[in-house]
């Protein structure tokens, strides 16, 4: 144990093996007594004798020095008393076979303890060595197979060349009658086997012995001759012929051509491979690139094709670059959103009807005789259908809504009474279990897919499970708001996600303000964009100012084509392309006959509430101005807030957006602020909404469209692999030029006529400070402060330091001299 910790040098280590070396030595006697010793012998000696536990252990005790003590003439290992012991506590637990079997697995389990032997590690050593061997010996075949080619590249190569044995020729035909091929030619040799090949191939420093030429068969062939160049074409002819005739014996093809030299039928056979070679020209023709010399001629003939929603479009190249081509939009598949799973069973069936039945006791109790008549249940809620007796009012059951809440033992109770189309009350109990409604179900629904509108949106499902679709192009515009992860985001990623699942960027673009700047800032770099997702505070009012701005433009151009709205002027402009004759020349039309096309635009806001608080005054004038007349020019809003109070939502926007999204609210003022009306503080939140269209006489109850934010990313990647962005460069400099005039203006208008006198005495005491300007002009804080700010711009101050005073940039001399350059 010394060596042992000297050698590992951790106490810890050391004693634990100690620990296990004691009990592997008790167990070991343990199992020479187990084997050798009759334990029940021990026991008949000592149970009729006082205390036999101590005589039991004296026993023991002695069996240790002489083991005859317990079996007499017998071969005894006896375990003495502490082997002895373990082997008595073992047989009482096991019995003789399992006392052994523990005894031997406490044995295993203290060796490999002991000296540290993991059975797992142990065949993970084996199974890597064996995997790395076989790796070693596929290598090494690899390398001798590599040496082996290496080493045969460096030879000379075999010769080919047939030795043929000419005889003498026919005198009437002056040819050769044939040739047979020479007996000891390297072809006709012994071939090696396949063994024999082996046995060679792993043979050390093995080389192919292949024969070398001799320097008579690399000379150069007559016909070849510097000197006879005139008759090269005569002597190949000839040659090719003869070599043609002396394999045609040997081969087993029967292909004949005619001699290209007179005009007999003089058939020669002709062997697999060789073909007739005609012979060249005395002076050849310098050779010139084809493509290249012609190359100036190219034009580029590129003719303009129709623009269509499903055709591809070429855009002219210029002169230099390469055509490029605008592929069709191609929406993303379905199949990148989860698949809804529903969830039914008896179980639920059986619990909605217990509900039911309570619902009538408990208005029973009050006094009120109603009947469940109907029951429908949706995803989130459930909703019964009550028939109230004669005489019964409807205002006493509303007042119940508390009451009945703490009978069912619900969340929340909403009573509409009466349902609209009906003559029955509606009461809405939360379910236990809720299921979820994704967005995948809804776009592959067929009410969605025989929707025509590009802006067609899927919003969720209403309590009898139909699905909830809006056209934004109808509302005209919308306002959802709700409070802090009632679901708000979730709604807008639907909506956007509904229109990138059916619109192209030819039919809608988008413009969005993100002040939270996490929103939908995922949305940059998609085609439908005008320009990127707006952060800025202070730029949003510039967005909304460039759309009023094309929303009158629009108008204008309505006015020059003599139609009213959006919908006209697209009428307008198919029916004159329709009308068109194709081979009309673009240059002959008037401008009456042109008509810019223009796309779908919306503008989403996704919280209104920091703009009202950066900018309220152009941030309401230009929303007034949108939602009021944009309708007509295609441009439509998508208002979102989180803080549905008076000062945000006004009566100016509100009189304008007739349709509203109310998610859960705090109270029943902010749910009157959204929806005139309470109904929303009831609420469960997590997607439950209350949809209030323009043309609908009361909200609709149901449960908002789910996708996920791995599934938002996924759609916009295959959208943005697909196409580039198309950001119109006229949009983003309109934002951010209208942002710089407006910057330049307040410079203008903070330019106060006491700016050189505040100079003139900071130079004069050589510090600056505001309340110093406040003693000598006698004005108040905020002038004196503009004016410090005014003189920091202009670069005659240092910064702000605390409660030092600013530092002097401009010395006496720079301000005379400055101050004679004024007066000159």
């Amino acid at each position: 144990m010394a060596i042992d910790y000297l050698l590992e040098k951790n106490s810890i280590l050391t004693h634990r093996r100690f620990t296990a070396v004691v009990i592997l030595f008790i167990s070991v006697a343990a199992l020479f007594h187990l084997l050798s010793t009759d334990l029940n012998a021990i026991r008949l000696k000592t149970i009729d004798q006082p205390r036999p536990a101590w005589q039991a252990i004296r026993l023991l005790w002695q069996s240790g020095q002489d083991p005859q003590i317990v079996e007499s003439g017998q071969r005894t290992f006896s375990g003495g008393l502490l082997g002895g012991g373990a082997a008595l506590g073992f047989h009482a637990v096991a019995g003789t076979v399992g006392s052994i079997i523990l005894t031997i697995a406490l044995i295993i389990s203290l060796m490999i303890l002991l000296f540290n032997v993991s059975p797992s590690r142990l065949f993970g050593h084996t199974a890597d060595a064996i995997k790395t061997t076989g790796q070693k010996m596929d290598q090494a075949v690899r390398d001798r197979v590599t040496e082996m080619r290496t080493a045969q590249d460096t030879v000379d190569p075999k010769s080919f060349d047939l030795q043929l044995k000419t005889e003498p020729s026919d005198k009437e035909s002056g040819h050769s009658e044939g040739s047979q091929a020479s007996q000891d030619h390297p072809l006709n040799e012994h071939r090696p086997t396949l063994l024999e090949s082996l046995k060679k191939l792993f043979q050390p420093n093995y080389v192919d012995e292949l024969p070398t030429l001799s320097e008579a068969e690399l000379s150069v062939p007559p016909f070849l001759d510097a000197g006879q160049e005139k008759n090269t074409a005569k002597h190949v002819e000839q040659t090719g012929e003869q070599a043609i005739r002396s394999l045609s014996q040997t081969s087993p093809f029967n292909v004949t051509v005619s001699s290209p030299r007179d005009g007999t039928d003089d058939h020669v056979v002709l062997p697999a491979g060789v073909h007739r070679v005609s012979a060249p020209a005395d002076t050849v023709a310098k050779h010139e690139d084809p493509v290249s010399g012609s190359r100036e001629h190219w034009t580029d003939r590129t003719e303009p094709i129709s623009d269509t929603e499903h055709s591809a479009k070429r855009i002219p190249a210029a002169p230099g670059t390469q055509l490029s081509l605008d592929l069709p939009y191609q929406a993303p598949p379905l199949r990148l959103l989860r698949h809804e799973i529903p969830q039914s069973g008896p179980n639920r069936n059986s619990s909605v009807k217990a509900l039911g039945l309570k619902l009538e006791q408990t208005l029973e109790s009050f006094g009120i005789q109603a009947h469940v008549v109907h029951v429908t249940t949706g995803p989130t809620i459930t909703r019964f259908e009550l028939s109230p007796g004669p005489g019964v009012k409807v205002s006493r059951i509303v007042s119940l809504s508390d009451d009945i809440a703490l009978s069912l033992a619900a969340l929340g109770v909403r009573i509409e009474a009466p349902i609209p189309g009906k003559s029955a009350i509606g009461i809405e109990i939360p379910n236990k279990e809720t299921q979820p409604v994704l967005l995948r179900s809804l776009l592959e629904s067929p009410e969605f897919q025989s929707s025509t509108s590009p802006l067609a949106a899927a919003l969720g499902r209403d309590i009898q499970g139909s699905p909830i679709l809006c056209d934004i192009a109808k509302m005209p515009h919308l306002l959802i708001a709700g409070a802090t992860g009632s679901g708000k985001s979730v709604c807008i990623n639907a909506i956007l996600m509904s229109i990138l699942f059916r619109s192209s960027p030819d039919n809608v673009k988008m413009l969005m303000i993100d002040p939270k700047v996490v929103e939908l800032s995922v949305y940059n770099g998609i085609p439908h964009l005008l320009a990127p997702v707006v952060t800025d505070p202070k730029k949003a009012a510039n967005t909304l100012n460039w759309a009023v701005q094309e929303m009158v433009r629009r108008y204008g151009l309505f006015a020059e084509k003599s139609v009213r709205d959006f919908n006209s002027y697209r009428a307008s402009s198919v029916a004159s392309k329709s009308s068109r004759q194709p081979e009309e020349d673009e240059n002959n039309q008037t401008d009456a006959d042109v008509y810019e096309h223009l796309p779908l635009i919306l503008l989403v806001i996704d919280e209104l509430s920091d703009l009202m608080a950066t900018s309220p005054t152009e941030v309401e004038d230009s929303i007034a101005r949108l939602t009021a007349m944009a309708r007509a020019a295609g441009i439509h809003l998508i208002i979102a807030t989180q803080r549905p109070s008076v000062d945000v939502i006004t009566g100016v926007i509100k009189a304008n957006i007739p349709s509203r999204i109310a998610f859960a609210v705090a109270s029943q003022v902010d749910s009157r602020t959204i929806l005139d009306m309470g109904g929303a503080e009831k609420l469960l939140g997590k997607g439950d909404l209350l949809y209030y269209p323009q043309s609908a006489t009361k909200p609709v109850r149901g449960q908002g469209a789910f996708v996920t934010d791995s599934e938002v990313e996924q759609v916009l990647n295959y959208i943005k692999n697909q196409h580039a962005a198309d950001y119109d460069s006229t949009v983003s400099d309109a934002i951010m030029t209208a942002q710089s005039s407006q910057t330049g203006k307040t410079k203008e208008d903070i330019q106060d006529e006491l700016v050189p006198q505040a100079l003139e005495i900071v130079v004069q005491t050589g510090y600056a400070s505001v309340s110093l300007l406040q003693r000598r002009l006698n004005v108040g804080y905020p002038r004196a402060a503009r004016l410090i700010d005014a003189l920091h711009d202009q670069g005659y101050i240092g910064p702000f330091e605390g409660s030092k005073p600013r530092k002097l940039l401009i010395t006496q001399t720079q301000y005379e001299s400055l101050k004679t350059g004024e007066k000159n």
